[in-house]
């Protein structure tokens, strides 16, 4: 009876620990299957976001690329703003025009703490104009939207009639237009801070 029982302890014994063995191993396989699950749902997340990322850029891509082509979006194109004023000028039949075009600095009126940062730049511009009468300033920067030359807003203007004593005449300066703009631009590669 005394080898039965060795034997016996003996298998016991080793199912025992291939028990234990198979146990730990279904314990690592269960956890590295856990964690592969956790890293399938990631990655099926991070794929759906680059799809609705992708839908979204196609989506607004026409949006932005409009916007690059009316100036507003990349750096300044000060050519094109005195090429717009030129043809502004000559469409509305005007005396020429004196401009002052200041250095950028940020948008002012941006809210503090708005993630565009200072990203959003303007420069402050002034502009002279030779006027027949009032409705001329109207007509110039009607052409000058026409020639989308960039986003500006029209901060203010004043007129004075150049001469006091003669009477206006058809064909000559009789009014002396002074505006101030701010012309705008965002820079998408500057890293808001």
């Amino acid at each position: 009876m005394k080898w039965p029982a060795i034997v016996l302890v003996i298998a016991l014994v080793a199912s025992y620990v291939m028990l234990e063995y198979t146990s730990q191993q279904r314990l690592q396989s269960s956890k590295r299957y856990q964690n592969d699950q956790t890293a399938l749902r990631d990655a099926q997340m991070r794929f759906q976001r680059s799809g609705d990322e992708r839908q979204t850029v196609s989506h607004y891509l026409q949006n932005y690329r409009q916007l690059e082509k009316l100036g507003f979006v990349g750096q300044e194109q000060r050519l094109n703003w005195v090429e717009g004023l030129r043809a502004a000028n000559e469409k509305a039949g005007l005396f020429g025009v004196d401009y002052q075009i200041g250095a950028q600095e940020p948008f002012p009126y941006l809210a503090k703490g708005d993630p565009l940062g200072d990203r959003v730049r303007r420069s402050y511009m002034k502009v002279a104009l030779g006027l027949v009468h009032e409705e001329d300033l109207m007509r110039f920067f009607g052409a000058l939207a026409a020639q989308r030359p960039g986003i500006y807003t029209l901060n203010g203007c004043s007129m004075d009639r150049v001469t006091k004593e003669s009477a206006p005449a058809a064909r000559q300066r009789n009014l002396t237009a002074n505006c101030e703009l701010s012309w705008i631009t965002i820079d998408p590669g500057k890293a808001a801070k």
